[in-house]
């Protein structure tokens, strides 16, 4: 640690140094959906900065990490295109844009790449909600999906900025287990799935690369915008899961929702809030038990993902 305490050290240097000649922009695309309530587009238009390359070395990932976290966002004009469908917006002060409607999409169910000028910073999509497909899963991610370690504050830093997207270590037998619960829908590539996280959306390039990498279906990824403007709790890690995921279950009446995540922090609270409003809608809770304490009080109804993984998917 007094390796990673030293790089820490030299980036907030370099970062608090004079800036340079201005750089070429970027849009850090979020993934979206679209059903026939209609649909919603958002990002933010930074400066250029790239998550680690592959195979990349403790100090250039944290030094592109840490860039990542602390580019600022830009004001200017943005393209977004998703098929034949274009708009034009602005970025705000801070670098967000945002499009929302009540109109559907003339667009076939499944996966639409979108696209913007300037550039996305890597490849995000809108979801066209497929009507038959009635199941869906929402994720948490670290400590679900993917070991961060969280309850060591120390080993979650170094695991969150030093080590490149396709080297971090996923959770055994999760991408697994995915898979096979949206082969339970008709149309399985336009499975309903969401990985919801508290992790910054800076962080938004390399946490895709890490789900394609390690096989995981593809989902929409949400991420927390974590600036001074912030509209997403900054703290309250329980008030902004519940808003998140309530915003899915109001947006897909007609799914049923599987909903995974871990001990670590509030998953085991905030899923309870949300068994409790949305009752018709969730199929079951599941949670990784992470947390040091062994006995630790577990909520009524919500079961071992560790059993989950021996028997697969109800």
């Amino acid at each position: 640690m007094k390796q990673l305490a030293a790089c820490l050290l030299w980036l907030l240097w370099l970062l608090a140094g004079p800036a340079l000649a201005a750089e070429r922009l970027h849009n850090i695309v979020d993934d979206s959906w679209a059903t026939a309530q209609g649909y919603q587009l958002s990002g933010r238009l930074v400066e250029a900065r790239a998550a680690p390359a592959a195979g990349s070395g403790t100090r250039t990932s944290l030094y592109r990490n840490t860039r990542l976290i602390f580019t600022s966002g830009e004001e200017g004009r943005v393209s977004i295109s998703v098929g034949a469908a274009l708009w034009q917006t602005r970025a705000d002060d801070h670098g967000y844009w945002q499009l929302q409607t009540n109109q559907p999409l003339a667009l076939a169910a499944g996966w639409h790449d979108i696209t913007t000028t300037p550039p996305a910073s890597g490849p995000a999509g809108l979801l066209v909600h497929d009507a038959r497909n009635t199941l869906g899963l929402i994720s948490d991610i670290d400590d679900t999906v993917l070991v961060s370690e969280v309850n060591d504050k120390s080993r979650l830093l170094r695991n969150s900025l030093t080590v490149s997207p396709e080297s971090r270590q996923p959770v055994a037998g999760m991408a697994g287990l995915y898979q096979a619960w949206v082969k339970k829908n008709p149309n399985p590539a336009a499975t309903p799935v969401f990985y919801v996280s508290a992790s910054p959306r800076q962080l938004s390039e390399g946490t895709r690369r890490f789900l394609q990498h390690h096989g995981f279906p593809r989902g929409v990824l949400q991420l927390k915008e974590v600036s001074s403007t912030s509209a997403d709790p900054l703290i309250d890690q329980q008030t902004y899961k519940v808003q998140r995921i309530g915003a899915i279950l109001k947006a897909f009446p007609d799914v049923r929702f599987a909903l995974l995540g871990d001990d670590g922090e509030r998953d085991p609270q905030s899923y309870a809030q949300l068994q409790a409003l949305f009752p018709n809608q969730i199929v079951g809770v599941w949670i990784r038990r992470v947390h040091p304490d062994p006995k630790r009080p577990r909520i009524a109804g919500q079961h071992d993902t560790a059993d989950l993984l021996r028997s697969g998917p109800p």
